[in-house]
């Protein structure tokens, strides 16, 4: 846990000195901000929980990006740093501590503003409506929705990062990312991951949880990966969404370390 605790503070630490991981990520935050309080897809619905659902989803599609963005060369500086690999493995901690918090760190750097920027949206959604229910469906929001697409595009982007020049990689990262929350079946001509299953947006999860607008999730689609809204299909995406996180985290860290062997 020590070893954990300390790494995830330096690693922290190492991404708040970075312009890029504010100048990626606040400017994106202040802009869902500004479009929550002022665009009609927001503000047009009754609710005060809908709002914030709704809200949701521009946090997730602007911020998560932003900090997708912010990560996209961690990997490569890894790669770079040399001796540095070497020498946090020579610290006595353990392989997943030291991973676990090379991860959490700079996410929790980059993602933290904008939780906390959301939730005081929320709180005052909830004190002028009289209700904590839009404080209730942000805190959702974040934890099956925002968070699992923060773990996804800072792997995909740190992925790319390893395979592309970094600004390469963030450009398609943003290619990827739009295709997969906002490119609806009716729009694109190409198969879509929006409104699927799939879709790193969490609509399913906004939608059945969080009290979004039914459209974000199916995105008026049919078929197998556009089922109907339930628990279970919700808890299904943030799933897949994990799992794809998972995987391109792992393929991150296989060619970032063949690369520093190779480069070694």
């Amino acid at each position: 846990m020590t070893a954990l605790l300390w790494t995830l503070r330096y690693e922290a630490l190492m991404a708040a000195r970075r312009k890029i991981v504010w100048g990626a990520v606040l400017p994106l935050a202040l802009l869902s901000l500004l479009l929550a309080a002022t665009s009609p897809v927001v503000t047009g619905h009754g609710d005060p929980a809908a709002r914030t659902g709704a809200a949701a989803v521009l946090v997730n599609t602007l911020c998560t990006l932003g900090v997708g963005l912010a990560l996209a060369d961690r990997l490569r500086r890894d790669i770079e740093a040399r001796g540095m690999p070497e020498l946090l493995a020579a610290t006595p901690a353990r392989l997943l501590p030291r991973t676990a918090g090379a991860l959490a760190g700079p996410l929790l750097t980059a993602l933290g503003p904008v939780a906390a920027l959301f939730l005081l949206y929320a709180t005052v959604v909830s004190a002028t409506s009289g209700t904590l229910a839009p404080l209730g469906s942000a805190a959702i929001a974040l934890t099956t929705a925002v968070l699992p697409a923060a773990l996804l595009v800072t792997a995909l982007a740190g992925l790319l990062g390893v395979l592309l020049p970094v600004a390469a990689a963030r450009a398609v990262t943003a290619v990827l990312w739009l295709w997969a929350c906002h490119f609806p079946p009716t729009f694109s001509p190409l198969p879509t991951a929006t409104g699927t299953v799939l879709s790193p947006l969490g609509g399913y999860a906004l939608v059945a949880w969080a009290h979004a607008p039914h459209v974000w999730a199916t995105r008026q689609g049919t078929g197998a990966l556009r089922p109907a809204v339930s628990d279970t299909t919700a808890l299904l995406n943030v799933a897949l969404v994990l799992a794809m996180a998972a995987v391109c985290y792992a393929l991150g860290h296989l060619v970032a370390r063949a690369t520093h062997h190779g480069a070694s």
